[in-house]
């Protein structure tokens, strides 16, 4: 057995599992693929993305050493790199002879790679066992062109964040489910409290485009093609929000739109919810450990059958890999139910993308924190989680188009409607733009 390959990348934190969350092997990895047996054999050589160091060096070792030990005749090489080079590097080794045979991506890596010939189509090579095994929509995210080039790994979705004693001071018992729902409650707690309560996340404008896609009952975009002008739910959307702007019931800082600032507005008592992920609540332990006292978990701001973005880590089979099989067996091997259950634990902020590893205590009775509390939420959520907004070439004009429009809406610079009508043209010369044909 070889050691893990430990010095490609720095040591990443934790939290850089939600960001988002290698080196060229040598000519042994054109090994062979199986014996006349029908044994695996040859090497292996798997590439992670962010995850060198404790706790994570830890778990692959063992990792290694259990595929190893089930196939003695296969050697395991696993070697991490920063993700933001991880497509590059892909690629450039797809032009080579030093090819690895699993690599860690994320859904728009894989799509870009799987659109230039690079991945290895799976629906064929995959147990059945494996085929019903996980999640639906972080199975779907691996597919490209109706064909499967990735198997689900460690997911992040959404989850509404509160401040308990605010929600109890004001008599609310339970998180609101609708426009209408988010703007009355924020005035009974701005009421109570003489602050704004709510800070709609913006981001660089996916916030939004995920929270449209979420609201709107229907695709927003057909055939590339933007449909949305007219969507009732989402104007109102836009309409509530520059009202609750103009009203003092969100602050004034949510033009800017970060979680970070969110989140600094939330330690600070000066916001009482939010939308956010499990890894939200770290700095509000570390910093404000009070208002992490009294910090509560709810499902996401929209009705309980409407659809919420999750954020998948897959694992991919480049297509010039020399050992196939031994590199699809160590793919479903990583991503079955026993191993993402552990790999849960040992990150702490993420959930697994298997049925199974979801119906153990740690996330149907994990206890009472903040954050335990947050990633039993998250995962009740995952039977409605998809990627809401796929990959696209014009994903960058997207955002930008969204994130400018939504800010102006929000300052009162143009009608709810006004807003809506104009970002709907702006998608539709994106996509002209692109040549993109699209729907979501």
């Amino acid at each position: 057995m070889k050691k893990r390959t430990k010095q490609l990348a720095a040591s990443a934190s934790i939290a850089a599992l939600s960001v988002g969350l290698m080196a060229c092997s040598n000519e042994e990895s054109g090994s062979s693929s199986a014996s006349s047996d029908g044994e695996l054999s040859g090497k292996v050589t798997m590439w992670t993305a962010s995850l060198a160091g404790e706790p994570f060096d830890s778990y692959f070792d063992e990792i290694e050493k259990e595929f190893e030990e089930m196939h003695p005749d296969v050697d395991v090489v696993i070697e991490d790199v920063p993700q933001n080079e991880m497509e590059q590097k892909v690629l450039t080794s797809l032009t080579g002879s030093d090819v690895p045979d699993v690599v860690n991506l994320n859904p728009h890596y894989m799509s870009n790679i799987a659109a230039q010939g690079g991945l290895l189509e799976l629906d064929d090579m995959l147990s059945e066992e494996a085929k019903t095994a996980y999640v639906d929509g972080p199975y779907k995210s691996g597919m490209f062109e109706d064909k499967l080039y990735a198997l689900p790994w460690y997911l992040t979705t959404t989850v509404s964040w509160y401040n308990g004693d605010h929600f109890e001071q004001a008599g609310i018992k339970e998180v609101p489910t609708s426009t209408e729902g988010i703007y009355e409650a924020s005035k009974m707690l701005t009421d109570k409290t003489g602050k704004p309560a709510f800070y709609p996340v913006i981001n660089d404008g996916n916030a939004i485009m995920e929270k449209m896609v979420s609201i709107a009952g229907e695709p927003i975009v057909e055939d590339g093609k933007a449909t949305f002008a007219d969507n009732a739910d989402i104007i109102n959307y836009f309409e509530t929000m520059q009202k609750m702007y103009d009203e003092g019931l969100i602050p004034q800082e949510a033009a800017e739109g970060s979680i970070k600032t969110g989140q600094e507005l939330y330690m600070a008592g000066n916001t009482t919810f939010l939308e956010g992920g499990v890894t939200f609540l770290g700095p509000v332990e570390s910093s404000a450990p009070d208002i992490y006292e009294v910090s509560k978990a709810g499902q996401p701001l929209e009705a309980s059958d409407a659809p919420v973005n999750v954020a998948v880590m897959n694992f991919a089979v480049p297509a010039k890999t020399k050992n196939k099989e031994a590199a699809v067996a160590f793919a479903e091997f990583v991503t079955n139910a026993d191993n993402q259950l552990e790999f849960a634990k040992t990150a702490g902020t993420v959930l697994p993308s298997t049925k199974a590893s979801l119906e153990d205590d740690y996330f149907t009775n994990p206890g009472d924190s903040p954050k335990a509390l947050g990633m039993m939420e998250a995962s009740k959520s995952l039977g409605r989680a998809e990627v809401l907004v796929p990959p696209t070439e014009n994903s960058a004009e997207l955002r930008e188009a969204t994130k400018n429009i939504f800010v102006q809406n929000l300052q009162g610079k143009m009608s709810g409607k006004e807003a809506v009508e104009a970002l709907a043209k702006a998608w539709d010369d994106a996509f002209e733009k692109s040549g993109e044909s699209v729907t979501f």
